[in-house]
């Protein structure tokens, strides 16, 4: 059987899920949908219960939130198949998504990867994000097999029951670099990671102001994962040990500068400096997105 385990939190679950049921009517494996809401709001909450309606569908809500690898570890916990394929809600699956995960020769885990719309949001609020998912989040997979452990995402892969529950996610406080240490964590045990072309389109877009939020977020959660496993790599932290002088250069230059500079050009080198700045520097300079 196949489990496919959904976490919510302040989304409409209900047209993933009903996508996934259409396709699981097409392959010959059994097939489940777990969907665990991380207790969203009651607005939310209303709509998704539409699914316990829904054959093969287990609903179940959270009495209190867990975060983001609590609630995928208690689906895994919970699920019956022998390979759970975990996707993040926001997602919308390729026509054939099952279908080519269940053909795929055997992996202990197998990413099928991410893939972003087209055409540019109408919203200018929104490029910034669909941008960096075009350029840097939407990677082919040769590309991604030459760092197998470096590139791994969470958003869309399937893995043996058994190497899920061997390896949990690891409970991260803050936002940001759950999926990549979890990654790593399994090369010391040999676990291959495998890259296929079985992309979801990424659906949520977030405006300019709460995606440099998260960024920002996810680079103090890196600093601190840093310190218990101090192995973790990043492109992140790779560029900062490779380049040190840049490093000491961006002590001098003013956060706003980058910021603005970000903001007017929408280069995602700015990006990349205005991260490498937030890695070695302090945290108290609050950012200004007005």
């Amino acid at each position: 059987m196949l489990s496919i385990c959904i976490p919510v939190y302040g989304y409409d679950a209900r047209p993933l899920v009903r996508e996934l049921i259409r396709q699981a009517g097409a392959v010959e494996e059994p097939v489940e949908v777990l969907v665990y809401d991380d207790c969203s709001a009651d607005q939310f909450r209303t709509l998704n219960r539409e699914l316990r309606q829904l054959p093969s569908v287990r609903y179940h809500e959270l009495p209190k939130n867990v975060g983001r690898s609590e609630i995928r570890n208690r689906m895994v916990s919970a699920a019956a198949g022998n390979r759970l394929l975990l996707l993040d809600v926001d997602s919308w699956p390729n026509p054939h998504l099952l279908e080519r995960y269940l053909n795929a020769p055997p992996a202990a885990v197998l990413v099928g990867g991410r893939t972003y719309a087209e055409d540019e949001p109408e919203d200018p609020d929104y490029f910034l994000h669909w941008q960096y998912g075009r350029r840097r989040e939407t990677v082919a997979p040769a590309r991604r097999r030459q760092g197998e452990y470096l590139q791994f995402q969470s958003n869309n892969f399937m893995a043996e029951r058994a190497v899920l529950l061997t390896h949990p996610f690891p409970t991260v406080a803050g936002y940001g670099h759950e999926d990549t240490l979890w990654g790593q964590l399994l090369a010391p045990d040999g676990i291959r990671i495998e890259y296929m072309d079985n992309p979801v389109v990424h659906l949520g877009l977030e405006p300019t102001e709460v995606f440099l939020k998260k960024q920002r977020e996810a680079v103090r959660n890196l600093k601190v994962l840093r310190q218990s496993y101090p192995t973790l790599t990043t492109r992140l932290t790779r560029f900062a040990d490779r380049y040190p002088a840049l490093s000491q250069l961006l002590e001098y230059i003013p956060e706003r500068v980058l910021l603005k500079y970000l903001l007017r050009t929408r280069n995602l080198n700015a990006l990349d400096l205005l991260k490498l700045k937030w890695w070695i520097s302090g945290w108290a300079p609050a950012i200004n997105y007005r």
